[in-house]
């Protein structure tokens, strides 16, 4: 599948104004940045903002003398307005860090290997409609964009939490993971026929 040509500034621009779904000014751009814990200055931000536009991904509306808003271009982007049918559910992703963070240690880890699961079905299922309908591949990549940089979130907070208490949540983590890896390796892996032993 064929990515777009976006670096992690402009794709966590354009992530957040699918998400919201509306009109945002810079303002609102760069303070939704810092609520959900992506530093971004303003001059960059302005920077990629421009380089969106110039690839016609948003629009840019100047109201009065200083007001300028952004959104998405939908008409670029049609199919990719329809099929995108967790956009609504994603909307609560801005509030949920709070409570993510909340989970114990062990639930982190699970909701996000979870969701590390989904994110490559979702990436399998658009290479699919890839094979299928290639004249849609830049929105397929886009919509896996989308999708993939929200669920990073998660995994961004997860990563908080063990930096914050590394002692406590640090090598428990790290041996959840082993688990799960040993898990996996020896149910995909490493099964070997059983032999009667009678």
């Amino acid at each position: 599948m064929e990515k777009p040509l976006l670096d992690e500034y402009c794709k966590n621009i354009f992530s957040v104004l699918l998400v919201s779904d509306k009109t945002l000014g810079f303002n609102e751009l760069h303070e939704t940045f810092n609520q959900i814990g992506l530093k971004m200055s303003k001059p960059t931000l302005s920077a990629h903002l421009h380089h969106l536009q110039r690839r016609k991904l948003l629009i840019r509306k100047k109201i009065g003398k200083k007001y300028v808003s952004y959104s998405v271009n939908w008409e670029k982007l049609q199919t990719l307005q329809e099929s995108m049918k967790a956009r609504q559910a994603l909307k609560n992703l801005l509030q949920n860090k709070e409570t993510f963070k909340s989970f114990p240690i062990d639930e982190q880890l699970t909701y996000v290997t979870n969701i590390m699961t989904l994110t490559n079905l979702y990436r399998l299922k658009l290479e699919i409609q890839d094979v299928l309908d290639p004249t849609k591949n830049f929105e397929h990549s886009v919509q896996f964009l989308f999708t993939n940089r929200f669920f990073e979130f998660f995994k961004t907070w997860l990563l908080e939490s063990c930096q914050e208490a590394k002692e406590v949540n640090g090598q428990k983590v790290l041996d959840m993971i082993d688990f799960n890896i040993d898990h996996f390796k020896e149910m995909l892996f490493d099964k070997q026929p059983k032999t009667n032993t009678n």
